[in-house]
């Protein structure tokens, strides 16, 4: 049986198989923020998170101008890419974005993302070309922004990245209004516009079951589920529990805004009040 420590508001579990859920029903893929991790121990923490189903990694860029915090460098990128094979999405906060852009690609990133604010035909260039060059493109639009469809058409994402908090920095609080923008990505989705919808920020089991039933493929966990840095001490049973536990419905759907979309994949519903 596995081995439980922490609070009674922030039980964590030692995690030693993975946490199956539902074989039926399909829930949003996982990645993991390189940065919520102890990067001292890196390589075993991506071992032993791969083997817990997460699929992805997501290494932040930032600059204090753009989020008000610092990520990690460009090096990182090809560091993780020599190191293991799973994709390697890089999310980048900087206040001039098209240097990074290419330069990512080049080090081995599967994707690139850069936030809607940030776009200029440079940066549209780039993210072109790296596209063309076979590197998957994302566009992340902050919390309550509308999305640019003019700005979807222009540079084709595969991806729309909704962040639910104020992006820059990890442990910064939830910010409800993200569940209508992933449901308008959502609707795009089903348009044709882009093939997935990823959510980043807050991303626990409180918060997931809202954003998987209002349309999230992805979800990107942080300090949330990774209080202590460590990919032993985790609320992964938690998040699953949480997702495995809710169903969708018409009712989920009014709650959270969102209209019927009957091209949408099938996704987990929030079946009541959880610790986030």
């Amino acid at each position: 049986m596995p081995r439980t420590t922490g609070t009674k508001d922030h039980l964590m579990t030692l995690v030693t198989d993975h946490p199956g859920g539902d074989a039926g029903m399909r829930y949003p893929e996982l990645a993991v923020s390189v940065v919520c991790l102890d990067q001292t121990r890196l390589g075993q923490h991506i071992e032993t998170l791969h083997g817990l189903g997460v699929a992805r990694l997501h290494v932040d860029l930032v600059d204090p101008a753009f989020g008000g915090g610092l990520g990690l460098p460009l090096e990182a990128i090809s560091d993780l890419r020599d190191s293991c094979d799973l994709p390697i999405d890089v999310h980048i906060m900087l206040t001039r974005p098209e240097p990074a852009v290419r330069e990512a690609a080049a080090r081995g990133a599967t994707s690139v993302c850069v936030h809607q604010r940030s776009l200029t035909a440079e940066v549209g260039a780039a993210l072109r070309d790296v596209g063309d060059d076979g590197t998957s493109v994302a566009l992340a639009v902050d919390p309550g922004e509308p999305i640019s469809v003019p700005a979807v058409r222009s540079i084709r994402p595969r991806r729309l990245t909704i962040m639910s908090v104020v992006p820059g920095g990890a442990g910064r609080p939830f910010r409800p209004e993200a569940l209508e923008t992933v449901c308008e990505a959502s609707r795009l989705r089903a348009a044709g516009l882009v093939e997935e919808v990823e959510v980043d920020g807050a991303v626990g089991p409180a918060t997931a079951p809202r954003m998987a039933v209002a349309g999230a493929d992805l979800l990107v966990l942080g300090s949330t589920v990774f209080p202590l840095r460590s990919p032993h001490l985790n609320r992964l049973p938690e998040l699953h529990r949480a997702l495995a536990g809710s169903a969708t419905s018409h009712s989920d759907k009014e709650n959270h805004g969102c209209s019927h979309d009957p091209h949408r994949r099938p996704a987990a519903s929030s079946s009541g009040r959880t610790r986030q």
